[in-house]
């Protein structure tokens, strides 16, 4: 039975600052939910605490570099291991 389900988040946010210093505009982060709580449409701490999920940051990155090697592409990376670990931990497979 699987207890909470957890679910990978690619998000994009204003960047901040004048070109050519702008921040990252996109960010990735694993939400771990919980049985009868509602996966967050807007991924904020206080609203997490209030629903007991938790959120688990993976990194950021700019949206057009998306590639393996980029940041973005390596906090994805790390944001599906995160998820496929605790979903197979929850369902009794084995983790690799």
């Amino acid at each position: 039975m699987i207890d909470t389900t957890a679910r990978v988040e690619m998000r994009t946010q204003h960047a901040v600052g004048t070109w050519p210093r702008q921040g990252p505009d996109t960010y990735v982060a694993v939400q771990v939910v919980p049985p009868g709580a509602t996966p967050l449409r807007c991924l904020s701490k206080s609203a997490a605490e209030r629903r007991g999920i938790k959120i688990i940051y993976c990194g950021e990155g700019y949206r057009k570099n998306d590639g393996p090697r980029s940041a973005l592409g390596q906090a994805l990376r790390k944001a599906n291991e995160i998820a496929d670990g605790i979903n197979d931990e929850q369902e009794g497979k084995p983790s690799a």
